[in-house]
């Protein structure tokens, strides 16, 4: 069977003020391009659909015509839901969607509830079997945990979220095809994009599930949550990564698709294939070291239509400044203006140049006089990530 596997849709989000409805609906075209060019047998969506849970009718109509025209191309999906989409709204459009084979899981359900989907191959040849695991919010996994007890507690949050999956997974079958289709968090991948945006994320066994807990017996394991597009498990798992380019640390990377070829009893194909609708972000300087309007005026030249971020120079306050970039950029949504460092200053980055997790620890250490602990450090660090999404 073929399979197509994306995610991170996050329809309806803009870049600052920008709305880019006309570049998602151009991206799920794309998709859908591929889907039809590539015969998939399924196409996989692991989760974050929308960027917001109450999507506006917009959004609601690029993703449902997306449907639509998959359906007409009698293309089965399984869609689980994100941490962005609404569980519930999710599992009132799943009543009509299922008519059509466009099988959605907004929230965590056991086998017995429908945790579990099979599908045959278009030929009818073979059978995959899909473990749908939407995003688990902490009030999921102790309803989970009520269900399932056996004599113990769920001593965090990712042991919970790990042994959901051990639930699901223990339906697969030697004589099918095994897949993992879960919006998690896994501890060691990386979030953010390369250059600034990029950093490594470590959440250890609080919030993040260890890739030694996914199932072994999985032909693929796909992925949603974070976006940008990775292997995680060598051979059989991955991220596959935002639709579009969401903001600015993600400015390096080149969105894609993963496409699957996988049989019983043999070791799956992967094929990662590029994208190419949307439009690219580019920053123009850095911070601490911003351009001066020369250098805008000779960049202007190769800017294309990428969406910019401009660092500018400033020496001392000037009204207007930021307007007279955007009248040499007009495709620049963000200008940050940067008054240049002295010596000392690079020399010792200050508060300004800390992360907010090392801000974080500064502060405790200051008003505590000891380290905080791993699981604070963990839901300040998820915290963080879920409001610096919804505002970036």
């Amino acid at each position: 069977m073929r399979f197509l596997h994306t995610s991170d849709w996050h329809v309806g989000k803009p870049l600052r003020n920008v709305k880019r409805d006309d570049e998602y609906a151009a991206a799920l075209a794309e998709v859908l391009d591929i889907a039809r060019h590539e015969r998939v047998d399924c196409l996989l969506v692991a989760g974050d659909l929308f960027d917001s849970v109450a999507p506006s009718p917009e959004s609601e109509r690029t993703v449902f015509d997306f449907f639509r025209e998959l359906a007409g191309a009698r293309i089965p999906a399984v869609v689980v839901g994100g941490n962005h989409d609404h569980p519930k709204r999710l599992n009132a459009f799943a009543r009509i969607l299922d008519l059509v084979d466009i099988h959605v899981r907004g929230e965590p359900a056991t086998t017995d509830e429908g945790g579990v989907i099979e599908l045959a191959s278009l030929d009818r040849s073979e059978t995959a079997v899909i473990a749908a695991l939407p995003w688990v919010s902490e009030r999921k996994v102790r309803d989970f945990e009520s269900l399932l007890r056996q004599g113990k507690e769920f001593q965090d949050y990712a042991e919970g979220v790990a042994q959901m999956v051990a639930h699901l997974c223990g339906s697969f079958r030697n004589e099918a095809i095994n897949i993992l289709l879960a919006h998690v968090m896994l501890d060691g991948a990386i979030v953010g994009g390369e250059g600034a945006g990029e950093r490594p994320l470590h959440l250890g066994q609080t919030y993040a599930v260890k890739p030694q807990r996914l199932p072994r017996d999985a032909h693929y394991v796909a992925l949603g949550h974070l976006h940008r597009p990775q292997e995680v498990l060598s051979g059989r798992g991955y991220y596959a990564g935002s639709l579009l380019q969401l903001d600015f640390g993600e400015a390096a990377q080149q969105k894609s698709v993963n496409v699957i070829e996988a049989s019983p009893g043999r070791p799956a194909k992967v094929q990662s294939i590029a994208l190419a609708s949307g439009r690219q972000l580019r920053s123009l300087g850095e911070p601490g070291a911003g351009l001066t309007l020369d250098e805008i005026r000779a960049a202007a030249e190769t800017a294309g239509d990428a969406y910019l971020r401009v660092f500018v120079r400033a020496d001392r306050p000037s009204p207007g400044l930021g307007d007279m970039v955007r009248e040499l950029l007009p495709n620049a949504v963000a200008v940050n203006l940067e008054a240049p460092q002295s010596e000392e200053q690079r020399a010792d980055p200050g508060l300004m140049q800390l992360s907010p997790s090392e801000l974080f620890l500064r502060f405790y250490r200051g008003a505590h006089a000891a380290e905080p602990s791993e699981p604070l450090l963990a839901l300040f660090q998820r915290l963080y990530d879920e409001v610096a999404h919804e505002a970036a």
